[in-house]
């Protein structure tokens, strides 16, 4: 091959890498984790220095999740070679579903090549062509001699091996078709009123079944065989679903991108009372938004709507503009409160250099900007207020303070409070500046909380809120203890998954928990608003109920992907760089979230734990627990399940 084509083939692979990479939010380490291909390698393929060698490529795009071909780009007459004459060229690739990908592979005698599985449900078709070849699954491969063919499951460790003399063998690589599974009621489109009460049927008895255990229930409509249903038709579904008596511990979700379907899934009440006043909010500040609280549970307004825009839009406090606006959007009026800084996403993210701070996955402006619209936002500010000792002039240490939200709602709470903020990010200690810039009882330092040497007076009280699931956790209890005197209390508010053993469960549990923020806040945006607002607000309307009924329904992988897909396919959506309506703030939130997700299944920025071992975690780094509750729920009953949970920690 002439240089010059090597040249320019090495260059659209690593433009192919990085983009792929960039889209998947992966650091240069955490692809280099995922694809055990060393970070320096990956650097300089994305370069476009060096020859990539066939298992280098299978492994990144196994670790992007993508297709082998993916990575190739649009030329399928180009071979890649390795040092031993091993050579792969893509011969075919049919894009529509199922893909399937059609390469000849050639072996020098006596080579072999060790394969890594695909994704769960690759298949292979191996025939070869010349020579004799052994291959399959490692564990039990065959050998084919020449016109032979077999075909396995690859998504195993599996091999390919010459024998005495070359060979050349023609493999196809079939990616499954991501689909919802086969539903729990598949109806023909109802005809008439008899079709229709049936259709009630159907559907009450799933609330009651999902009501009752069931995780979920999926009805799907087919369409008449002389084509696709109209609108007409897609209204009058609308309508009856609407129609349809309603359960607390129900929510039903039409979807109408293919054929529609009926998702039918359980949802408890994701909040109680936090209780009684504590002592330390006596003010009359402290009692409105304890007010606010309680009314949130309640998901009541009737007579008090228009008081409650009042006090979410009006320029006083965040935290109870942001609390009024929880009430109504709990109550089914989406609310965008005051304090809510859209000029902080103007800056967007810049360059990762590979370190793993939350600027690399996450987009901390953004984050800034639209955080307030995330359920129980500000109610965990609330409840940390509540947890704090009533001394006067308390100081704290906040760990992992970030653009400072969570602070400056303490601060309102409690004006007689002075705090050393830390936080590692660049970006998150620069806004934080801003905001406490003319506050002197705020002391702001940027660092990592493992990196502070041990203070001269410990603190009688530290607190985090929404910080923990960004840090190691033991090192992270550890440094804090450090800090604290005997007797001196951590309060800890953030979000945690349902238990976990394997990794597999750890990701199901991230995206059962992170859906529910989502799901609890979807709107829809009026006319007149940006096509890309709205192209954004549908499509997490259309797409991501069936991403829970997936992961609902133990369809983990296909549930990961469809998110992926999901993601990128948004992020290239063009839309304002401001919010083209107040709504569309909650659809910026909600991309935010898509971002948490895929990064966290990668396990790279947000290593979230459960609470049972957190307190476990906890008793081994010198703490005692002294109070919990389960201040948002998402996933799971029990108090020790998944949502935003509060921990109040007493250092031994």
């Amino acid at each position: 091959m002439p240089h010059s084509v090597e040249v320019d083939r090495a260059a659209r692979i690593g433009a192919n890498i990085a983009r792929a990479r960039q889209r998947r939010g992966l650091t240069l380490d955490g692809l280099a984790e995922l694809s055990c291909v060393s970070r320096a390698t990956i650097s300089a393929l994305e370069r476009g220095h060096g020859n990539p060698g066939v298992q280098t490529l299978w492994s990144l795009a196994d670790a992007l999740g993508l297709n082998f071909a993916a990575l190739l780009g649009d030329e399928p007459a180009s071979a890649l070679v390795e040092d031993a004459g091993v050579s792969v060229r893509l011969v075919e690739r049919q894009t529509t579903p199922p893909v399937i990908e059609t390469y000849i592979l050639e072996l020098p005698a006596g080579e072999s090549r060790q394969a890594k599985p695909h994704l769960p449900g690759v298949l292979e078709h191996v025939v070869v062509l010349a020579g004799e070849m052994r291959t399959g699954p490692a564990a039990r491969p065959q050998t084919l001699r020449a016109g032979q063919s077999m075909s396995f499951a690859a998504d195993v460790d599996h091999i390919y091996a010459a024998g005495n003399a070359a060979c050349r063998a023609l493999v196809s690589v079939v990616y499954p078709e991501i689909t919802p599974g086969t539903p729990d009621h598949d109806l023909p489109w109802p005809a008439g009123g008899p079709d229709w009460d049936a259709v009630t049927a159907i559907l009450s008895r799933a609330t009651v079944e999902v009501q009752n255990g069931l995780g979920v229930s999926v009805t799907t409509f087919r369409a008449s065989p002389v084509g696709r249903i109209s609108e007409e038709g897609l209204d009058r579904l609308r309508r009856h679903v609407e129609g349809l008596p309603a359960s607390p511990a129900v929510r039903r979700f039409l979807v109408t991108s293919a054929d529609p379907a009926v998702i039918t899934l359980y949802r408890g009440s994701p909040m109680r009372d936090l209780g009684p006043r504590p002592q330390g909010l006596a003010g009359d500040l402290g009692a409105r938004c304890w007010d606010l609280a309680r009314q949130a549970v309640q998901r009541r307004v009737e007579g008090d709507a228009a008081r409650l825009e009042d006090v979410a839009r009006a320029p006083g406090t965040i935290i109870e503009a942001a609390l009024a606006a929880d009430v109504l959007t709990r109550a089914g009026w989406p609310t965008v409160p005051h304090g809510i800084n859209v000029q902080a996403a103007r800056t967007g993210r810049g360059a990762s250099d590979g370190r793993r701070l939350l600027e690399d996955r996450i987009d901390v402006d953004a984050c800034e900007a639209y955080d307030l619209v995330h359920p129980a936002y500000a109610r965990r500010a609330l409840a940390v207020a509540g947890a704090l000792p009533s001394v006067e002039g308390l100081r704290i240490l906040d760990v992992g303070t970030g653009p400072g939200l969570p602070l400056a709602m303490l601060r309102e709470l409690r004006p007689d409070l002075s705090a050393l903020a830390v936080d590692p990010s660049e970006v998150a200690v620069a806004q934080l500046r801003r905001r406490f810039a003319s506050d002197p009882n705020v002391e702001i330092r940027q660092a990592s909380v493992t990196d502070l040497a041990p203070p001269a007076s410990p603190f009688s009280c530290a607190v985090s809120i929404g910080a923990l699931h960004h840090l190691d956790t033991a090192a992270f209890l550890s440094s804090i203890r450090g800090q604290l005197e005997t007797g001196g209390l951590l309060i800890v508010a953030d979000e945690m998954l349902a238990p976990f053993r394997t990794r597999q469960e750890r990701q199901a549990a991230l995206i059962r928990h992170h859906l529910w923020y989502v799901l609890d806040t979807l709107v829809s945006l009026p006319s007149g608003s940006h096509p890309g607002d709205v192209a954004l607000a549908e499509k997490l309307r259309e797409d991501l109920p069936m991403a829970q009924a997936l992961a609902q329904g133990g369809r983990t992988e296909a549930a990961i992907r469809k998110i992926r897909a999901l993601h990128e396919e948004l992020v290239l959506v063009e839309r304002p760089v401001l919010p083209s309506h107040p709504l569309a703030v909650f659809s910026r939130f909600h991309l935010l979230e898509l971002q948490a997700l895929v990064a966290g299944p990668d396990d790279e920025v947000h290593p979230k734990t459960f609470p049972a071992r957190f307190l476990a975690l906890a008793r081994c780094c010198g703490f005692e627990l002294r109070s919990h509750q389960r201040l948002y729920a998402t996933d799971g009953d029990g108090d020790l399940d998944a949502g935003t949970h509060l921990f109040v920690l007493e250092a031994l």
